[in-house]
């Protein structure tokens, strides 16, 4: 698995970048660069993003949504699309299955 230094560096970086995102309107257009940057991290490595999407909160799962497609066409992983419809079916609040349906279409 990972020494855990990585995970949480990884950890780290995502929530900053989370954080900062959740802080702006949602009409501003500096969402499109925290999106930009979201999709680097979580494009890099498919273990780390797994393992956080896992532990995520609903609220940054919520942000994440957002750009499940550009991940899932970078990661070109299964087991991504997969944890996203589980995790539809865990917060079915959210709303996210037209999220993972797309994500999986960018897949093909």
């Amino acid at each position: 698995m990972f020494q855990s230094g990585v995970l949480t560096m990884f950890e780290e970086k995502v929530r900053a970048v989370l954080g900062a995102r959740a802080l702006l309107d949602d009409n501003d257009p500096r969402i499109v660069r925290k999106w930009e940057e979201l999709v680097v991290l979580l494009s890099q490595d498919e273990s780390l993003t797994l393992n956080f999407i896992q532990v995520c909160t609903k609220t940054e799962l919520s942000f994440l949504s957002e750009i499940f497609e550009e991940v899932a066409y970078n990661l070109q992983s299964k087991k991504y699309i997969e944890l996203l419809y589980y995790l539809d079916q865990r917060y079915p609040d959210l709303n996210l299955k037209r999220s993972v349906q797309i994500a999986e279409e960018y897949m093909d």
